[in-house]
């Protein structure tokens, strides 16, 4: 009875023992954690940084990522990561992508996109278009024009003089997410993979494969990409050189939804979405 005792116990402090190594976090060491904002922020889905003011802009869904609630927000934080107001624009459904331009914000907002004015807080304009369905990530090219990934169709929006244009529809395109305009192409998540679209041609090309369900999108080099899969997934992307991991949180149920950059500290931004937080990391490449 005694060695049955003894043999469940190991075998129990084996399980625990196993358990808990399954539910650490992978961070590399080219990853510095530098801040973690306080709590209030509810369900955060994009940080963007915008240079003009130094303030990140972030989106709250809050509730259900595809109910036209009204209860959604945009917080300001500051370069630290603290509040300058928490509830900045409200009235907002489920907001996911958020880009700047000068003088205005336009994000995400289930099948429309809202313009703010970036020093009133106030919605200017509301674009939609018939054929959106789950708007979710947003970007701006050199040139101005704001491009929209929709993750329940084939379709990438861009913003008009009054409403939401097709800028490419096509079968090659779906579950798609993150964007990011550089120079004369679009970088995108699309059906699991890294791809580039050219805006004049409009040729796509795969960059990598099986890449997972990209959110996030930043450009941290010459063709150098950090990416975020939503689970939980960090990773280095280089087309033509491989795929670096670089922070894993899946097993702790901990997302990395879509990412913002500030170059000149080299500090990527990684909202946490059901974790409720925006963590700050030095990136040391």
């Amino acid at each position: 009875m005694k060695m049955f005792t003894t043999s469940v116990l190991i075998f129990a402090t084996f399980l625990i023992s196993t358990n808990i190594s399954a539910q650490v976090a992978f961070i590399s060491p080219k990853l510095e954690k530098v801040w973690t904002t306080p709590e209030g922020l509810n369900v955060p889905e994009s940080a963007c940084f915008n240079e003009a003011d130094k303030i990140i802009y972030v989106s709250n869904v809050v509730g259900m990522h595809n109910i036209k609630d009204g209860i959604g927000y945009i917080s300001k934080l500051s370069g630290k990561g603290e509040f300058i107001e928490k509830e900045w624009v409200k009235g907002l459904n489920a907001p996911k992508g958020v880009v700047c331009t000068q003088k205005k914000l336009f994000v995400t907002d289930i099948d429309r996109v809202v313009e703010v004015d970036l020093k009133t807080g106030k919605i200017e304009k509301l674009y939609s278009n018939r054929k959106s369905k789950s708007l979710n990530d947003i970007t701006v090219s050199s040139l101005g024009r704001v491009y929209v990934s929709d993750s329940g169709g084939n379709c990438i929006f861009y913003v008009g003089k009054d409403s939401l244009e097709v800028f490419l529809e096509s079968d090659q395109l779906g579950a798609m997410n993150g964007i990011l305009a550089i120079d004369n192409l679009l970088y995108l998540g699309s059906k699991g993979n890294f791809i580039s679209v050219d805006q004049q041609t409009k040729a796509i090309t795969i960059l990598a494969e099986n890449v997972g369900y990209l959110d996030g999108i930043v450009s941290v080099g010459k063709n150098k990409f950090v990416t975020s899969d939503f689970k939980g997934k960090v990773q280095l992307i280089e087309p033509g050189k491989g795929i670096e991991m670089l922070m894993n949180t899946t097993d702790l149920n901990i997302n990395a939804a879509d990412l913002g950059f500030i170059p000149s500290q080299n500090l990527l931004l990684v909202p946490t979405f059901n974790d409720n937080k925006v963590c700050a990391y030095k990136l040391k490449l």
